[in-house]
């Protein structure tokens, strides 16, 4: 899990690793290197890296769930935990709705860091066979 401060190889909207001019992989840093971390603990299950058990919030369990409450307060739990584990995320910011368009999921949340006023918006998508997940600034 990266931080405001931290360094990572930026990758594209796919979780693909992306090419420089010179062929070397370029880097990303500050909030662009946050929100990507954030990106892609969204998108892991939990367990799935080798060195971090605890990492990912494991929304591919509700591909294809029922829409009922328990399955929306269970969502809104894992994203709004996964919010919280990060300590650079100012805990009263952290806002999460389920909504239900067709048959996806629409998951948003709004967050705000504390080394910026700037607040960011999440949205995840759910639907019965896919996982989507963008964060706007």
């Amino acid at each position: 899990m990266t931080g405001l401060h931290d360094t990572d190889i930026r990758l594209d909207e796919d979780g693909q690793l992306t090419q420089a001019a010179d062929g070397d992989a370029p880097l990303c840093s500050g909030m662009d290197c946050f929100l990507q971390s954030i990106i892609l603990e969204a998108q892991a299950q939990k367990g799935e890296l080798f060195y971090d058990e605890d990492f990912g919030w494991s929304l591919y369990d509700f591909l294809q769930s029922e829409d009922d409450e328990i399955t929306r307060l269970e969502i809104t739990q894992r994203v709004r935990s996964g919010l919280l584990k990060r300590e650079e995320i100012i805990p009263d910011s952290v806002q999460v709705q389920v909504g239900l368009i067709k048959d996806a999921f629409h998951i948003y949340g709004s967050f705000q860091a504390a080394d910026t006023e700037a607040s960011y918006s999440l949205h995840i998508i759910i639907d019965p066979v896919n996982l989507e997940v963008t964060v706007i600034d």
